[in-house]
């Protein structure tokens, strides 16, 4: 059985990916079908936005220039009451003066380094979005004394601009926005909105220090891997959640809505005391996704015999970096953790020179086990052992959810040992709601390690799990497809 890279065969297992997915879902959300549109909290805004009287959006248009002539036609600049050119690539608003009536201004997601310069004579405007730009808490970028030019003034929003990030900026800001009492002044203090970062990085977000540090059985262990916008995607477009707004909510807050919905669906099993049914703890409810297996592809056996006696010869040698106390990826739950790389394309400066010295003399007490690990992945798929840049060597590798974000395209595995048949599969997340575990012991199996995957269980203390990982970072990136690389027979 050769490698599977055929497009129509790789359509084909996606099609099989969504149809499980989508049994599984309409058990509980009928009317998902399809899995629901991405939308985002800026999109219900902007769709309220444009159905307001005297309001021009030109939200979303890859604008690196305004014009007032961007505006419509059928509508009266001087009559235009909210402006909304958010997500864009702008840095100014030459003419904005013109929009004498304006009463709302939405400049987010754009390249402003500083506010419209004639924003002061807007004397009716109430509420500028300026987050997500490049401002700073200092006179030149915000023009303080413009804005307190403005009497109706109620809200400036600068979050997400990175600049302004501390308690001691909004103060600062604060103070110099404060009304005085006057020609333009009535005496009312501006709302100043900025993302205070020491809060955000203080958040309590994620459980486990790393991979190697979480329970794999657990659901929220499985989830981890995946970034918050990821997480908040399949709220609204696997489970029908409305979007939420990143601002407010935050990755634990997202975590839990989404673990809830999981909950609801008998994907998670808590044990919970009758007694104590009030207090549910979600971050503690086990995985119970469906799941599906498939079998890697076989290795001959003369190989596998010759490979696991290297193996074994590896892991009780302190000089080939078999020892317990070599752990190159400590992220990882391995007993042993080994790294080789291949020879070096570039030589070309001292630092990488260096880095070829320590690479060849790791390589020259493992040579004969990267030839025969080589030899495998050559006879199973020629192509990618063309790409393959490292090899990981592993025993005792278990648990560990995690995603390689450093790989620039699928990898393979190959398991060996006495460790039993069926166990120590490399699992990995397939959809929202089905995970896949691929048998890899003799095998060599195909994965999409950029989504979440893991080790399964094994007797870790009584059985031997040694494990080859082959995988490549210097490529060209090839944008994820399905996770899985043959389709599983049930």
């Amino acid at each position: 059985m050769g490698a599977i890279s055929d497009t129509s065969q790789l359509s084909s297992i996606q099609q099989y990916i969504n149809s499980i997915e989508t049994v599984e879902r309409i058990k509980h959300h009928p009317h998902l079908i399809e899995r629901a549109p991405n939308i985002e909290i800026d999109d219900l805004a902007a769709a309220a936005f444009e159905e307001v009287e005297h309001a021009a959006c030109l939200r979303n248009r890859q604008l690196k220039i305004f014009s007032l002539n961007l505006l419509n036609d059928s509508v009266n600049i001087s009559a235009i009451a909210k402006l909304d050119v958010s997500n864009n690539e702008l840095s100014s608003l030459p003419g904005l003066s013109s929009l004498i009536n304006l009463e709302v201004l939405n400049i987010r997601r754009n390249w402003f380094g500083e506010l419209p310069s004639d924003v002061g004579q807007l004397t009716l405007l109430k509420k500028i979005d300026a987050s997500r730009n490049f401002l700073k808490p200092t006179q030149d970028s915000l023009l303080f004394g413009e804005l307190r030019k403005l009497d109706m003034l109620e809200l400036l929003d600068l979050r997400m601009n990175q600049k302004c990030r501390t308690f001691e900026h909004r103060e600062f800001i604060k103070e110099n926005l404060k009304h005085v009492t006057g020609t333009y002044g009535s005496g009312r203090d501006v709302n100043v909105l900025i993302s205070i970062w020491q809060e955000m990085s203080d958040e309590k977000g994620c459980i486990g220090a790393s991979a190697a540090h979480r329970n794999p059985s657990l659901l929220r262990s499985q989830l981890e891997p995946w970034g918050t916008v990821q997480l908040r995607r399949r709220l609204i477009r696997d489970f029908g959640m409305p979007p939420s707004d990143p601002e407010k909510t935050g990755r634990s807050e997202v975590m839990e809505s989404l673990l809830d919905c999981y909950r609801k669906e008998g994907l998670m099993k808590i044990n919970t005391p009758a007694s104590n049914t009030q207090h549910v703890d979600l971050n503690l409810g086990v995985a119970n996704r469906r799941i599906v297996k498939i079998d890697g592809i076989s290795v001959r056996q003369e190989l596998l015999d010759s490979i696991l006696e290297e193996l074994r010869d590896w892991r009780y040698n302190a000089k080939r970096g078999g020892s317990s106390d070599n752990r190159e990826r400590p992220s990882i739950n391995a007993k042993c953790y080994l790294i080789l790389r291949a020879p070096s394309k570039d030589e070309s400066n001292e630092a990488n020179s260096r880095q070829e010295k320590r690479r060849q003399k790791k390589m020259e007490h493992n040579q004969t086990l990267w030839n025969l690990a080589m030899k495998a992945i050559q006879e199973t798929d020629p192509e990618f052992a063309q790409r393959c840049s490292e090899i990981a060597v592993t025993y005792g590798f278990i648990g560990s959810p995690h995603i390689d974000r450093q790989n620039s395209s699928p990898f393979y595995g190959l398991a060996l040992g006495n460790f039993t048949e069926g166990t120590g599969c490399v699992a990995v997340e397939m959809s929202a709601r089905v995970v896949c575990e691929v048998n890899t012991k003799n095998r060599l199996g195909k994965v999409d390690g950029r989504y979440p995957h893991w080790v399964s269980g094994y007797d870790i203390e009584n059985e031997e799990r040694y494990s080859l990982i082959y995988y490549d970072t210097l490529s060209k990136y090839q944008v994820p497809g399905p996770a899985i690389f043959v389709t599983p027979q049930e």
